[in-house]
Protein backbone atom coordinates (compact mmCIF):
# COMPACT_ATOMS: atom_id res chain seq x y z
CA UNK A 1 0.00 0.00 0.00
CA UNK A 2 1.09 4.04 -0.56
CA UNK A 3 0.06 6.39 0.91
CA UNK A 4 0.04 10.41 -0.38
CA UNK A 5 -0.80 13.22 2.03
CA UNK A 6 -3.16 16.34 0.80
CA UNK A 7 -3.48 19.57 2.88
CA UNK A 8 -5.49 22.17 1.95
CA UNK A 9 -6.38 25.98 3.49
CA UNK A 10 -8.77 25.96 6.16
CA UNK A 11 -11.11 23.06 5.32
CA UNK A 12 -10.95 20.06 2.78
CA UNK A 13 -12.48 22.03 0.08
CA UNK A 14 -9.82 25.08 1.02
CA UNK A 15 -6.93 25.76 -1.59
CA UNK A 16 -4.91 22.97 -1.67
CA UNK A 17 -1.12 24.01 -0.96
CA UNK A 18 1.45 23.03 -2.48
CA UNK A 19 4.33 21.49 0.17
CA UNK A 20 6.94 19.26 0.32
CA UNK A 21 4.96 16.29 1.82
CA UNK A 22 2.26 16.32 -1.18
CA UNK A 23 4.41 14.86 -3.43
CA UNK A 24 6.46 12.00 -1.12
CA UNK A 25 4.73 8.75 -1.26
CA UNK A 26 5.02 6.70 2.10
CA UNK A 27 5.07 3.37 2.83
CA UNK A 28 3.27 3.37 5.86
CA UNK A 29 -0.09 5.28 7.24
CA UNK A 30 2.17 6.55 10.77
CA UNK A 31 5.10 8.24 8.86
CA UNK A 32 2.69 9.85 6.00
CA UNK A 33 0.66 11.43 9.27
CA UNK A 34 4.01 12.53 11.50
CA UNK A 35 5.00 14.26 8.14
CA UNK A 36 1.26 15.42 7.38
CA UNK A 37 1.35 17.56 10.86
CA UNK A 38 4.62 18.73 11.11
CA UNK A 39 4.08 20.60 7.69
CA UNK A 40 0.26 21.36 9.04
CA UNK A 41 1.86 22.58 11.63
CA UNK A 42 4.11 24.54 9.99
CA UNK A 43 2.09 25.96 7.52
CA UNK A 44 -1.20 26.93 10.30
CA UNK A 45 1.54 28.48 11.67
CA UNK A 46 2.81 31.03 8.62
CA UNK A 47 -0.28 31.57 7.34
CA UNK A 48 -2.40 31.75 10.33
CA UNK A 49 -5.53 29.61 9.35
CA UNK A 50 -6.18 26.05 9.86
CA UNK A 51 -5.20 23.24 7.60
CA UNK A 52 -6.95 20.36 6.40
CA UNK A 53 -4.92 17.00 6.26
CA UNK A 54 -6.18 14.42 3.89
CA UNK A 55 -4.08 10.90 3.85
CA UNK A 56 -4.93 8.59 1.21
CA UNK A 57 -3.98 4.98 0.80
CA UNK A 58 -4.38 4.37 -2.97
CA UNK A 59 -6.49 6.37 -3.95
CA UNK A 60 -9.40 5.63 -1.15
CA UNK A 61 -9.16 8.42 1.95
CA UNK A 62 -7.53 6.74 4.92
CA UNK A 63 -7.71 9.57 7.37
CA UNK A 64 -8.65 13.48 7.65
CA UNK A 65 -7.90 15.61 10.74
CA UNK A 66 -7.54 19.55 11.04
CA UNK A 67 -4.43 21.48 11.92
CA UNK A 68 -6.74 24.71 13.74
CA UNK A 69 -5.07 27.87 13.31
CA UNK A 70 -2.85 28.99 16.52
CA UNK A 71 -4.31 31.92 18.29
CA UNK A 72 -4.22 35.34 18.08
Amino acid sequence: MVFTVQLNESTYHGRTLSCDVAGERFADAASASAAAKAEAFDLSMQLRVAVAIRIFEDSRIYLSHIMPAPPR
